[in-house]
């Protein structure tokens, strides 16, 4: 038993109780995903946490299937909330086309007890939030930056997902908290008083090059 389990169950559902607090800036659409994605992670955290006071086999097992669903459906949501950051609100009818295999997904790693049916779906998402990316790459770098950042972070996760023991478990909340925290900054949107004060600094830059 890891003695800091408790404190990166902590880090986790402190980083996902901040990120939905971040995500008050970004589009409704987009807020509303990052929301059900950090309910998730809470949920991740909570579960681990009780693994720890309760260390039976039971509460193990349930802790070890709330994973596996957490790590199918939050990237999912999380590149909904990019994508609806960056392009515009996905359609109900393809979110619920993209949502159905997901939770399937989710519900046969948690019955089954297997790792790689739960990251197929973080796999997809992982790609999606990639090319969203770099279509964003010139337009706005800084959101896009971050967003790429937390997509490295969710493979890191997937990776830790693989290993067996409470250092994968750690490793798990830590790179997933990170990822959670980098997209809510990628999401949120600037005060229009800076985008004001970035045209007006790119204008005198034009007129300085001008002459």
């Amino acid at each position: 038993m890891n003695p800091l389990a408790p404190a990166f169950a902590c880090v986790l559902g402190c980083s996902a109780i901040l990120a939905a607090f971040l995500g008050n800036r970004a589009r409704p659409a987009a807020r509303d995903y990052l929301r059900f994605a950090a309910v998730l992670y809470v949920a991740l955290a909570l579960c681990d946490a009780l693994a720890v006071v309760f260390p039976d086999a039971a509460m193990l097992i349930f802790a070890d299937a709330v994973m596996l669903v957490v790590c199918a459906l939050a990237p999912v949501a999380l590149g909904f909330a990019l994508f609806a950051a960056f392009e515009h609100p996905p359609a109900p009818v393809a979110a619920t086309i993209i949502l159905v295999p997901a939770c399937l997904a989710a519900i046969a790693a948690a019955a089954t007890g297997t790792p790689v049916l739960s990251l197929a779906p973080l796999a997809a998402s992982v790609l999606i939030m990639l090319a969203l990316c770099a279509r964003r790459w010139r337009s706005d770098k800084r959101a896009a930056s971050h967003a790429l950042l937390s997509a490295c972070c969710l493979l890191c996760g997937a990776a830790a997902v693989l290993g067996s023991g409470a250092a994968g478990r750690a490793a798990l909340e830590l790179f997933s908290a990170a990822a959670l925290l980098g997209l809510a900054l990628a999401l949120a949107r600037r005060s229009r008083l800076a985008v004001v004060k970035a045209r007006d600094l790119r204008g005198a830059v034009a007129v300085r090059t001008g002459r």
